[in-house]
């Protein structure tokens, strides 16, 4: 059986916009990326963009509280 692979889309929700309380104001509170991982989006490899968004859930999940 192949492998597919799904590609995984850009977090990105069109709000840019950044608070220098949270993460020294080097995180997207619209898509909680960092600003190297907007940057390099479409030349990360999939495993990345999956390391991403686990780091983007953490992020969200410290800015909540």
């Amino acid at each position: 059986m192949p492998n597919i692979t799904k590609k995984i889309d850009s977090p990105c929700v069109k709000i840019c916009k950044y608070d220098d309380n949270f993460m020294n104001g080097m995180v997207c509170i619209g898509c909680f990326r960092e600003q190297h991982e907007i940057t390099n989006w479409l030349r990360m490899s999939e495993k990345e963009k999956q390391l991403a968004y686990i780091d983007i859930k953490n992020r969200k999940m410290e800015f909540e509280k």
